[in-house]
């Protein structure tokens, strides 16, 4: 699923993501690199997690669906849902899961 950020006029510089009532887990904190020669396998696990997008564009995959993705979304990934991520360039993110 994906979580797109929503400037907040109120506070300068902010952005909140609409996580509202999604529970994940943190057994791990890393962040990854997918380019085109090197994309982000699609596989599945137990685990939920959160993706956020550093850096780049690319496409997210979850359960056969694809959608574009870029610098500063979320994705929220579930458990046993197949999902990868796939680039013609580069995207760096953080995997929380």
């Amino acid at each position: 699923m994906l979580i797109k950020g929503v400037s907040d006029p109120e506070q300068f510089g902010r952005i909140s993501y609409g996580v509202n009532g999604q529970n994940v887990r943190v057994n791990h904190f890393v962040t990854r690199t997918a380019t085109k020669e090197h994309p982000f396998e699609p596989h599945k696990h137990e685990q939920e997690e959160l993706w956020f997008i550093l850096e780049g564009h690319g496409i997210a995959v979850e359960d056969g669906q694809e959608f574009t993705v870029k610098s500063g979304d979320l994705i929220h990934t579930r458990s046993w849902v197949e999902h990868g991520l796939k680039t013609d360039d580069k995207v760096v993110f953080i995997c929380l899961g």
